[in-house]
């Protein structure tokens, strides 16, 4: 019987040490843990060998038309980063408005690390895409200033292509429907772009008065609040702007299938002219960059059917 505290237990204990600190080392550059790339690279070992099997969010109908494209799915793929934001100066008592760039930079570098491993993950099965790409969110009442960031989507490999090290796998967020029908036209998905901007807009006199803020409030009448609308304008001119640099960085012509997300939070001041709610906005834009095949693009033919079955029949 073996008991704790043994040479040989000691000896696995030193190793395990010695593994978490180099996983946390590749974890601060930016990596993955090592028992991550462990298991991707057994996982990808036993690529066309009896008993493999791959896993993935892909419908029936989105693992057809991606084989018909000539591509067979690797296995499901996901980056992940908990980030801490660090302290950010609130212009609460200067009435002024303006970019809070502290939480910015957290949410994007928080973002762009979650994706970073996401593509760290496919490279390491051998895929050239991954499709599908959804980015999850969240925070916790636990923990104060902590953001959380998923990436998940499905690696792709186009058949009989040996990736190299130098072209690490295009990431998208379209469907394997849409990647097919994309092909297709003669595209291809470069990247996912990405741009926020966290945005902080003081109430002014009027906006106090429209909600009611002050002694003279006209809260009973129908209007714009528009330092708010300005708000949503400027941090959506940033982020825009962003998404829109790092589709040029990835050698895109163009990008499809933007959603925007917008969260506001309300904060509630005490000033010498009265009660004001400044204004936080959150705003991102996401898309996937696409650039023309080697071939160029093939308008697809489309035309009408009318069937000639009798529907009764």
């Amino acid at each position: 019987m073996r008991f704790i505290g043994s040479p040989s237990q000691i000896i696995n204990t030193e190793e395990m040490l010695k593994r978490q600190e180099a996983s946390q080392q590749s974890l601060a550059a930016g990596g993955l843990p090592l028992n991550a790339i462990d298991r991707l690279k057994d996982q990808a070992g036993r690529q066309g060998k009896p008993g493999h099997i791959f896993t993935g969010d892909l419908s029936i109908n989105e693992l057809v038309t991606i084989g018909n494209a000539g591509f067979e799915p690797l296995g499901q793929v996901m980056g992940s980063s908990i980030y801490h934001v660090g302290w950010q100066y609130m212009p609460t008592y200067t009435w002024t408005s303006g970019e809070l760039t502290v939480l910015t930079e957290a949410f994007y570098n928080a973002r762009h690390l979650a994706l970073s491993r996401i593509q760290q993950e496919a490279a390491l099965l051998g895929a050239t895409h991954v499709v599908g790409v959804r980015l999850e969110f969240r925070q916790y009442d636990w923990g104060v200033g902590l953001l959380e960031f998923a990436a998940i989507g499905t690696a792709l490999r186009l058949k009989g292509f040996s990736p190299t090290g130098n072209c690490p796998p295009a990431l998208s967020a379209m469907s394997g429907e849409q990647f097919w029908l994309l092909h297709q036209f003669g595209y291809q998905p470069v990247g996912v772009a990405v741009g926020n901007c966290t945005w902080y807009q003081a109430a002014g006199w009027g906006t106090m008065m429209a909600t009611g803020g002050s002694m003279w409030g006209s809260s009973w009448q129908n209007q714009e609040i528009t330092d708010y609308t300005r708000a949503v304008y400027q941090a959506r001119a940033l982020a825009s702007y962003r998404m829109e640099m790092e589709g040029r960085s990835a050698g895109a012509e163009g990008i499809v299938g933007v959603v925007i997300q917008v969260n506001y939070e309300r904060r509630e001041v005490e000033s010498n002219m009265g009660r004001r709610e400044d204004l936080i906005v959150h705003f991102t834009a996401i898309g996937t960059a696409i650039a023309p095949l080697g071939g160029g693009t093939h308008p697809l033919a489309i035309g009408n059917s009318v069937s000639l079955r009798d529907p009764n029949d």
